[in-house]
């Protein structure tokens, strides 16, 4: 009887903390890491994670997933799964781990140990526990990353490494109030501890920045290490730099018989510019990009004959081929790490962990080039959105450089519309629509271009939103040397203004559709985060019916906020009515404070470019 009433208490309590969490999906009992590191090649990773999931919107943290490779090998597993009272209501094993090597990489030599599990109940509570034995790949120690998503709290956490004294170890706190503590453990080894409790869960905000730019995280590396029988140092950027430039050294080397190709080629352009212009062509023309992580840990690129010869390459490959063919006709280039996803680098913590891209850096005498290989298809030089304002590190053979990638002004993102609309007595409409876009907004519109017929006619539908369209003409029009995109097309709408009686009701603009309004509803826990600066202009011009005037006619409207600024104008003359709407959104963090006005100024978009104009019948 006492065990029995032990258990329904718990489950009286378990009820009461889903009822009081509703809006919490998950909470961590406990994360633990344990890493013992017995030398600069060699590692014991042990990882201990028990979740208490409230509900089915956190089923996903039920599944088991480890990354493992030839020389990260899963030694121990096991999981066990308990109820709200504590009955176990299964336990995993690691015979019912799976195995995947599926990779959208040509070649990989990861792998992941994988089980998919779906809890019968909830809450239900699932404890993993595993060990990885890590060798020759020690450039840096697993992090320590307790929660994983939002709507996730955390009750405790804690992280060991010990290590020799001889590898420096080195780490770097973000979001995480709390110290590491170091201690002897003997007169070679040094032991590293950090712990959290009570972490409140993070809440998802609209217009705040990315998760990972939020979560609570520490980074540990050694500061000498031997990766894949290579020696370097991660002291500073510059010792990064030295050990990315033997890895590359010696790669850049072209056949003699493509180098008199590369010459005869551009021997007749006057600039470097066009020269670069020329082999960024080439590059395109002959190259594919196939993504391979092989090699040193997939962080050496191939050799840039051997691109060459397969006409396929990853980033890394890609960049250096490029870097050859600019030193076989007498353009220097420096070969450049980049992260897709950070944007900033912790600049007195150099690690390899936090890039994942590489691209190429051109020197020219009055400008600086930056060239994506993975995708030649965009212009010469365009810094796309995934590396705009970038933090990246340049390798040269003085070591690595910190730099960052420039990022367009907010007005150079341009969408410039252009619509003229004639409208039929019964409603109908013909319209002439012109849109050119430039820089982010253009990278926006490319996948116009690869789209069938069929597709690019459905996306164009929601950019213009426009009822019974009839596109008797849909042109898209790439200018990769003014970085712009042009959409022209002719439409024809059987409904486009209601009639009522002697009435039409005319919508006045049938661009920017669906702002979706922000509510302000619950307290702002957040700073906001607009990631994209951009301007749209439209010049719509709307020609009425003769005998007909107008009987309303929205107001005008000017708005000027820290974060944009918006004007709307309406002219009539005579038969004609003038539209002109200019939206100037600026990238940037912002006060917390501000989001009521955002979310203001949102809802005021929203109603103005939906309004409508009263015609009537004179």
């Amino acid at each position: 009887m006492p065990n029995m009433m032990k258990r329904l208490l718990s489950v009286i309590i378990s009820l009461f903390a889903v009822v009081s969490l509703s809006a919490q999906k998950a909470v961590v009992e406990e994360y633990a890491v344990d890493v013992y590191c017995e030398s600069a090649t060699h590692a014991v990773q042990r990882f201990r994670e028990v979740t208490t999931i409230q509900n089915e919107h956190g089923s996903s943290l039920a599944s088991f997933v480890c990354s493992c490779s030839k020389n990260d090998k899963l030694t121990r597993f096991k999981g066990v799964v308990t109820d709200a009272t504590g009955r176990v209501i299964r336990k995993l094993k690691e015979s019912e781990l799976q195995r995947t090597e599926y990779s959208p990489y040509l070649a990989i030599n990861d792998y992941k140990m994988y089980l998919d599990y779906t809890p019968p109940v909830y809450p239900v509570t699932i404890s993993y526990e595993w060990t990885l034995d890590s060798h020759d790949n020690l450039l840096e120690f697993p992090s320590f990353v307790p929660q994983s998503d939002y709507d996730i709290s955390v009750k405790k956490a804690s992280y060991r490494l010990t290590a020799p004294k001889s590898l420096q170890v080195r780490y770097a706190l973000q979001h995480i109030d709390a110290a590491v503590t170091v201690s002897e453990q003997s007169s070679d080894t040094q032991l590293f501890t950090l712990e959290v409790n009570d972490l409140p869960m993070l809440r998802q905000e609209a217009y705040t920045r990315p998760l990972h730019e939020r979560l609570p995280l520490a980074r540990f590396a050694p500061t000498n290490f031997t990766y894949y029988g290579t020696k370097g140092s991660l002291n500073t950027w510059k010792d990064y730099g030295c050990w990315e430039y033997s890895l590359i050294n010696g790669l850049d080397v072209l056949p003699e018989s493509v180098c008199q190709e590369l010459r005869q080629l551009t021997d007749t352009l006057k600039t470097p510019r066009e020269k670069v212009a020329a082999l960024y062509q080439r590059l395109e023309k002959t190259t594919r990009y196939v993504a391979v992580l092989l090699g040193i840990g997939g962080q050496k690129p191939a050799p840039a004959k051997n691109v060459c010869k397969s006409g396929y390459g990853d980033c890394k490959g890609l960049a250096n081929y490029m870097r050859a063919m600019l030193k076989a006709v007498g353009i220097d280039a420096h070969y450049t790490t980049i992260s897709t996803v950070n944007h900033r680098l912790l600049p007195d913590f150099a690690s390899v962990g936090q890039m994942n891209h590489a691209i190429l850096q051109v020197p020219l005498p009055n400008d600086t080039l930056w060239l994506e290989c993975t995708n030649p298809e965009l212009p010469m030089g365009y810094v796309h959105e995934d590396i705009a304002g970038h933090d990246a590190i340049e390798i040269s053979e003085q070591g690595g450089r910190l730099v960052r990638l420039p990022v367009y002004a907010d007005s150079a993102n341009l969408m410039h519309s252009t619509l003229n609309i004639r409208i039929q007595p019964n409603g109908a409409a013909d319209l002439t629509i012109r849109q050119e876009t430039f820089y982010q907004q253009y990278e926006d519109h490319r996948a116009l271009l690869k789209m069938d017929e069929k597709d690019r006619l459905k996306t164009f539908q929601r950019i213009v939103h426009v009822p019974q369209a009839d596109i008797s003409r849909l042109q898209v029009i790439e200018s990769r040397e003014n970085t712009q995109m042009v959409l022209d097309a002719e439409v024809r709408s059987n409904r486009y203004a209601t009639q009522t009686g002697q009435r039409l009701f005319v919508p006045i603009c049938p661009l920017h559709q669906g702002y979706s309004v922000p509510k302000t509803s619950a307290e702002r826990h957040e700073d906001i985060w607009l990631a994209n600066g951009y301007l749209d202009e439209d010049e719509i011009t709307l020609t009425i019916p003769e005998g007909y005037v107008v009987e309303s006619r929205p107001k005008d409207v000017r708005i000027e906020q820290p974060f944009a600024t918006f004007t709307f104008s309406l002219q009539v003359e005579g038969n004609t009515i003038r539209v002109r709407n200019r939206l100037l959104r600026h990238a940037g963090a912002y006060d917390k404070a501000l989001f009521p006005q955002l979310s203001e100024f949102y809802r005021t978009l929203s109603s103005t470019y939906s309004q409508k104009i009263v015609l009537k019948k004179g």
